[in-house]
């Protein structure tokens, strides 16, 4: 076994062991330390999280009341609808790196039940599609937390997931290490659709929505695919741009 092939081994071994001891140990509330046998995270501590609150329904800014902002009035994203549910602040900022880089995979369980409770309201899709990352990053990281996301979510609305028709072809840098200007043309024809039979209703999932530049190139990647109603749900919005 080579050296890269062993580290990419004992990554998904920690990754599993970490997933299996969070599934079997209760642990103290991330944000407090308070015990806590239900969540990662205490009553008090999940009711003070930042909540999106009303927003535009088709690309989620945070609004007054809900309704059509003027920017998608002018130049609509590609997406038909945007769901999320937290601003992306503190601590929704720090849980998410949690999640996305520090192995606590047990976060997207509890991030996939808040969403699911709000879902439920709404029309469901007939798939989910996690945002895929590039073959390379997923060695290097081990796991996709947009794909951990809609497992989970999956299971408790339920829909189905699929991670094997929207395609990630380029390796691409990660939009967040590139300013604001530059992620539009990093992230451009960066996907593929390998299968045309596809459902007329996707939600695509990921962990955080902020310029849109990633939703909109796989958006209109499964429009060409002739689907029909397509939704972007998320962790969590960035509101500092707006």
């Amino acid at each position: 076994m080579s050296r890269n092939s062993l580290s990419v081994y004992r990554q998904k071994i920690s990754h599993q062991l970490t997933q299996l001891y969070s599934n079997m140990m209760p642990t103290p509330c991330l944000l407090c330390g308070a015990s806590n046998a239900q969540s990662c995270l205490c009553h008090d501590c999940i009711k003070n999280l930042p909540r999106l609150g009303p927003s535009c329904p088709r690309c989620a800014t945070p609004l007054t009341f809900s309704t059509i902002c003027g920017q998608c009035l002018r130049n609509p994203p590609e997406q038909d609808a945007t769901f999320s549910i937290f601003r992306y602040q503190s601590p929704i900022d720090r849980l998410i790196t949690d999640l996305k880089y520090r192995d606590k995979l047990f976060l997207s369980r509890f991030f996939a039940q808040q969403m699911a409770e709000q879902a439920n309201n709404r029309p469901l899709p007939q798939l989910l599609i996690p945002i895929p990352l590039h073959t390379k990053r997923l060695r290097h990281r081990g796991y996709n937390q947009a794909m951990e996301l809609a497992r989970y979510l999956s299971k408790q609305l339920p829909t189905p997931v699929r991670n094997d028709i929207l395609i990630r072809t380029q390796d691409t840098l990660p939009q967040a290490s590139l300013p604001f200007s530059e992620r539009k043309k990093n992230i451009k024809r960066a996907f593929g659709v390998n299968n045309f039979n596809l459902p007329k209703h996707i939600a695509l999932i990921d962990d955080v929505l902020t310029t849109g530049h990633t939703a909109d190139v796989a958006a209109k990647a499964l429009r060409q695919a002739n689907v029909n109603t397509i939704e972007l749900w998320t962790i969590a919005r960035t509101i500092r741009h707006y």
